[in-house]
């Protein structure tokens, strides 16, 4: 698995990506489908964190547009990490959720989730990092949230906020939390095939 992590575009820039989130309250990461952004991102803040001596406190929330998703990548970090997942990993979703450990931990979820919370906390005071994934898709609830976390970082000046949108518009979000610094993530091509309906037909009989 960690052959696997290291292919990607995104682990080559691990330490950039790091210090640049270190240094700085608000991040942009913009990257194509396949670097990696959305699995190694949050490994690289937890692992940075327990390096540093900070693993008790490092707690990262990463929103997901859709509920398949927030699963789906929760599991497949916990596999990089070797782990079942409701340990440093897990997910919540409406309905259903797998907790991990409160100290030191990754939890995968729907933006709406993160709404319900600050219902009750206001200031998300357990969550050290907060990383909104796929933005570029600007729904409502992720235009809305969003604006929660730019009145957010104002009164808790503890809090990262990591914004990881494809390439289109990146430009925009990062000036919309006053030209913070953004961080391009190169792409990687997959190989792809064509199959036409009538040929798989065919080969299915």
């Amino acid at each position: 698995m960690l052959e696997v992590r290291k292919k990607l575009p995104s682990y080559k820039m691990r330490d950039e990506i790091v210090d640049t989130i270190r240094n700085n309250q608000v991040v942009v990461l913009s990257g194509e489908t396949g670097c990696g952004k959305t699995t190694q991102v949050a490994q690289f803040l937890l692992e940075d964190a327990v390096a540093s001596g900070e693993g008790s406190v490092c707690r990262i929330v990463c929103t997901q547009p859709r509920r398949i998703s927030a699963i789906s990548v929760a599991q497949r970090v916990a596999d990089e990490r070797g782990e079942k997942i409701g340990k440093s990993v897990g997910y919540q979703i409406r309905l259903e959720t797998v907790q991990p450990r409160v100290e030191g931990s990754i939890l995968f979820c729907t933006t709406g989730i993160v709404l319900q919370w600050l219902q009750r906390d206001p200031l998300l005071s357990q969550v050290s990092h907060l990383v909104l994934d796929e933005i570029h898709e600007r729904d409502m609830v992720s235009d809305f949230l969003i604006c929660i976390a730019k009145d957010l970082i104002k009164v808790r000046p503890d809090m990262k906020v990591i914004l990881m949108s494809a390439t289109l518009n990146a430009d925009q979000f990062s000036a919309y939390f006053g030209g913070c610094p953004m961080i391009h993530i190169p792409g990687f091509t997959y190989p792809v095939k064509e199959y036409y309906l009538e040929d798989v037909i065919e080969t299915i009989k």
